[in-house]
């Protein structure tokens, strides 16, 4: 019985949230569920309890879609004898229905790209994707990866997370950066020793060239001197 399990690992804890999500309604957006876990786990949690924007929280294998927009929130955690138990929301910030549309984008991206020998050919592959597929949002209502699959517009948020979602399911080590100056998030990926930057919302909106920002140097040092990595590759 999952009541009785300690869970002692974001692994787990990835398991059982994807079990949630799978007996949940089409309608829901949201699931609570009662778990008992480890003082690791514990600690864990009421990290997390304290970030905001998190674009993962756990291990969840075979859906990349899952493993980055799952959101697990801590409601209550209490002793358990020598552990804990913890009342948590499995949230879903989307109708699980919304889910399905960009699994299943992300299903049909792994059989198109099975013939792909090669990291580049595959970075190539998802920025045409991209760029030929989903428009720049600019009124700025398409804010995710799950808006942007369904209706084909998105802010750069979602380009990069839809990036990252799609990159990560094919196999490439994909992170994305953040700029709060710019207002801006786009992507990297690591090809063997070698990064490359992206920008696939600014090769959406760029008339002269969908490969603008597709190259090893970092781009938007000027207007992005703050800068850094918001999700590492591989968390």
């Amino acid at each position: 019985m999952l009541e009785d399990k300690i869970l002692k690992s974001k692994e787990e804890l990835g398991f059982i949230a994807k079990r949630v999500f799978l007996e949940a309604g089409d309608m829901d957006a949201y699931k609570p569920i009662r778990i008992k876990v480890d003082e690791g786990l514990k600690t864990f949690l009421e990290e997390i309890q304290m970030r905001d924007g998190i674009d993962k929280q756990f291990k969840i294998p075979g859906s990349s879609t899952l493993n980055n927009l799952l959101v697990v929130r801590l409601e209550e955690i209490r002793p358990e004898g020598d552990d804990y138990e913890c009342d948590l929301l499995v949230q879903f910030f989307a109708e699980k229905e919304d889910f399905k549309n960009l699994m299943e984008l992300e299903e049909d991206i792994k059989q198109q790209t099975k013939d792909l020998k090669t990291d580049l050919e595959k970075i190539e592959f998802l920025n045409t994707f991209l760029t030929e597929n989903i428009a720049y949002d600019k009124e700025h209502r398409s804010r995710s990866a799950l808006a942007a699959a369904i209706t084909h517009k998105g802010t750069c948020v979602a380009f990069a997370q839809l990036f990252l979602i799609l990159g990560e399911a094919i196999g490439l080590k994909v992170g994305c950066i953040n700029s709060k100056i710019m207002k801006h998030r786009w992507n990297y990926v690591i090809v063997e020793d070698e990064i490359y930057y992206i920008d696939t919302a600014f090769n959406a909106s760029n008339p002269i060239s969908p490969k603008l920002f597709f190259q090893t140097s970092p781009i938007h040092l000027e207007k992005a001197p703050d800068q850094g990595i918001a999700v590492p590759h591989g968390q």
